[in-house]
């Protein structure tokens, strides 16, 4: 056990000068100096980082100024070895070791290695280059990663990033720019980029503006609004839009799956022996674990979606891509914003979107009885526990082919014409 603060208190009071061991077989000591006021400081003993490898005396500091309690001194001093021992260091620069340790990378450069890092682990970085370039903006060109440090830093972020009245009045997307430079920091000091003191002050907390945020949803309409609505003026395509762009649109529509998986459907993925559509896991918008090669996403070809693709072969079953574009582009076929596009063409920017059409989709199915789960999995949405994480193809095919064409049939008997 330590020594008690009451009776270094009393040694203080007491005493004629002394170093004591603070703790038995610790190499930290209280000293109390010979001068008239009998101060209590503290020292330890060590040789790390000693070129003779005798051992040195560290200032610690002093009792009832840096230090209340005897385990707040051994803390420090542990601190202190453990740092010496993992850098090497003489445990006298302790102090100076911020600016020993000042960090060469500016904090573009660390989300480059970051995103490089997280490319190892996701199919696409797109969207997370993207958000980072956004808060990149809102910096001074140049920062330095070890230029937020304590409470300064996470004032200077809340301030210069995180403010909703700068991020487009978006409390969501405020937050979810405090989350990312959350990662990159963390990743920093995990890189030993940066010491953890090197930190913004609880980065991982909210601020106080999050606390009533609620997930940001996709736009999507109510049943109605969509079958009275949406329905007609997508038939009407009062845009004059290709009919290459109506139907991906109206692909969209069918086969209740994420926009970029759609536009980048290849001929080759229908199986004659089962009459679907078969995904591949690493396609982008199928949401799989990276590096999964087993978890294919099934789509049923209902009669309905055989006439649209059909009508998609008489446009480009001659090419590799169903949605072809011959416009040059990220891809060879569509840009996955072309329906987005089109749907906000039509009049409905902020009412729905491609994706909304999923919530519209599920929503209806169940409300008509069908399974919440296999609704789920007919979406794309993969469970991770080991019991339902693997696609079982034998035994869940005839539940999607009911579900996709009660969801097809249903859109034809609303008035969607393919």
């Amino acid at each position: 056990m330590p020594l008690s603060a009451t009776w270094i208190n009393k040694k203080k009071a007491e005493d004629n000068e002394q170093s004591i061991s603070l703790e038995r077989g610790s190499s930290c000591y209280l000293v109390i100096a010979k001068n008239r006021y009998k101060s209590i400081s503290f020292i330890g003993l060590s040789s790390f980082g000693s070129e003779s490898g005798k051992k040195y005396k560290v200032s610690l500091g002093v009792w009832g100024k840096d230090f209340t309690s005897p385990n707040e001194v051994l803390k420090k001093w542990d601190e202190m070895k453990t740092w010496g021992k993992e850098n090497n260091c003489d445990l006298r620069k302790y102090e100076e070791r911020l600016t020993l340790n000042k960090s060469d990378k500016t904090l573009k450069e660390v989300c480059d290695l970051y995103l490089l890092h997280k490319s190892q682990h996701i199919k696409s970085i797109k969207t997370y280059r993207s958000r980072f370039n956004q808060i990149l903006l809102k910096l001074p060109e140049g920062i330095m990663i070890d230029d937020f440090a304590g409470n300064e830093g996470r004032k200077f972020i809340k301030e210069r990033v995180c403010d909703p009245n700068i991020a487009n009045g978006n409390d969501y997307t405020a937050s979810k720019a405090r989350k990312h430079l959350n990662e990159i920091f963390n990743f920093a000091v995990d890189e030993c980029l940066l010491l953890p003191e090197q930190l913004p002050y609880r980065l991982d907390q909210q601020f106080p503006f999050e606390k009533n945020i609620k997930s940001e949803s996709h736009p999507h309409l109510s049943w109605k609004e969509f079958t009275t609505e949406f329905i007609p003026d997508l038939n009407a395509n009062l845009c004059n839009a290709s009919r290459l762009t109506d139907l991906s649109a109206k692909a969209v529509l069918m086969m209740l799956q994420r926009v970029s998986a759609v536009v980048a459907m290849q001929w080759n993925w229908y199986d004659d022996k089962t009459n679907c559509w078969i995904i591949p896991p690493d396609t982008t918008g199928v949401k799989r674990t990276f590096g999964d090669t087993t978890n294919a996403h099934v789509i049923p070809n209902t009669p309905q979606l055989e006439v649209l693709m059909n009508n998609l072969s008489a446009i480009n079953g001659n090419q590799k891509y169903v949605f072809f574009s011959p416009y040059k582009g990220n891809h060879p076929y569509i840009s996955p914003q072309t329906p987005n596009d089109h749907f906000k063409n039509l009049g409905y920017q902020g009412r729905q979107d491609a994706h909304g059409i999923r919530h519209v989709a599920s929503t209806a199915l169940i409300e008509k009885g069908h399974d919440r789960d296999m609704v789920s999995r007919c979406l794309g949405h993969l469970k991770n526990d080991g019991a339902i994480s693997h696609y079982d193809f034998s035994l869940q095919l005839d539940k999607r082919w009911e579900i996709h064409e009660s969801w097809n049939q249903l859109l034809v008997a609303e008035g969607l014409r393919i």
